[in-house]
């Protein structure tokens, strides 16, 4: 499966000031600017992917607090931390952290990373209002433009109240497909310590591979 599991979230995010578009025709331009105006998001996710190929399918649930490159994901069976330099993947079912130099490029997929490159590689279809949970909705259908794109089909739910992306649907070339649901959306939260770093409790294994150990 192309489409990573637990790596594959961190990130939501989203703060829209307000502009001068109408509702139904907010485009990938405005949504992208939005979103580079946000410091900080904290939500709890739900992430589905789907593979026709396998003909199976996985969940998890957890929460995410991001920024800009740093970003902290929690779920029952594992904790991903990274300061933009860095990265600690904790598995407390091993007693291990593993230790590794961030990704420069990372395969993370959230509202935040699809954005970034899809007024590029993407071009609206088809632009719809929907109600989604008793709150008005507006649904941008997305199609890939070139085929070294990852995915062929991207769906985003931007809620009007405040254009925040509540969930991200995109199928991949190789048929599976990565549905993420966020709720609880809280922009720029008082964040307190060090939630970008991690600290091994205590008799855990720690596996060091990064390429300069003194970072």
């Amino acid at each position: 499966m192309s489409i990573r599991t637990l790596p594959t979230v961190i990130g939501l995010l989203t703060l829209l000031a307000s502009v001068s578009v109408a509702q139904d025709t907010l485009s990938l331009d405005a949504l992208k600017a939005r979103y580079e105006r946000i410091d900080d998001l904290r939500a709890s996710f739900t992430q589905t992917i789907r593979s026709e190929i396998a003909g199976d399918s996985t969940q998890i649930r957890g929460q995410v607090l991001l920024s800009g490159n740093k970003y902290r994901v929690e779920t029952p069976s594992q904790t991903v931390v990274t300061n933009g330099k860095t990265t600690w993947i904790y598995s407390p079912a091993d007693s291990q952290v593993v230790i590794n130099d961030a990704e420069k490029r990372t395969s993370t997929i959230t509202p935040q990373t699809f954005l970034t490159t899809s007024t590029d590689q993407y071009k609206t279809t088809s632009t719809r209002s929907v109600t989604k949970n008793g709150v008005p909705h507006t649904v941008l259908s997305l199609e890939a433009t070139a085929s070294s794109t990852r995915f062929k089909t991207a769906t985003l739910w931007v809620r009007r109240s405040d254009r925040l992306v509540t969930r991200l649907r995109a199928t991949d070339r190789n048929a599976s497909t990565l549905t993420l649901d966020l709720r609880d959306l809280t922009v720029d939260p008082s964040l307190s310590g060090t939630p970008f770093r991690f600290s091994p409790p205590d008799g855990i294994e720690v596996v060091d591979l990064r390429s300069n150990t003194s970072q």
